[in-house]
């Protein structure tokens, strides 16, 4: 019987209709090997533009066998919900400023145009 454990976390916010969407996925060990519990909030600070934050409204374990091929798959699906706090701006400040040193952008390469090869009359080569 194969199992697959996978090495995602899924985190998933309930639409207004009703149904799950995938926010976002993580990998286990990106997040310390450890599974977000209620009230943990995730944090996604965009450098120079803003903060989004979710906290953990629930959690499932999934184990989902197909009888067909006598197989199982494992994975963890955390359900969040957008939280609007009133110091998140702040927050967001505080985290611009201490990590900027350490996310820099890389400078676009530069490159140098050459001329088109000239292809007529040449043998491939064996």
């Amino acid at each position: 019987m194969p199992k697959i454990i996978d090495e995602l976390v899924y985190f998933l916010e309930r639409q207004a209709d009703g149904k799950y969407q995938i926010e976002g996925e993580h990998l286990f060990a990106d997040l310390g090997n450890t599974v977000p519990g209620f009230g943990d909030r995730i944090t996604l600070t965009i450098h120079d533009v803003g903060i989004s934050i979710m906290e953990v409204v629930g959690r499932h374990f999934v184990r989902h066998y197909d009888e067909a091929s006598d197989s199982e798959w494992i994975a963890w699906f955390i359900i969040v919900q957008v939280v609007d706090l009133p110091e998140a701006d702040d927050l967001f400040d505080v985290v611009n400023e201490n990590y900027r040193q350490y996310i820099k952008g890389w400078p676009p390469p530069n490159h140098t145009k050459t001329p088109p090869r000239k292809a007529a009359n040449k043998q491939p080569t064996i």
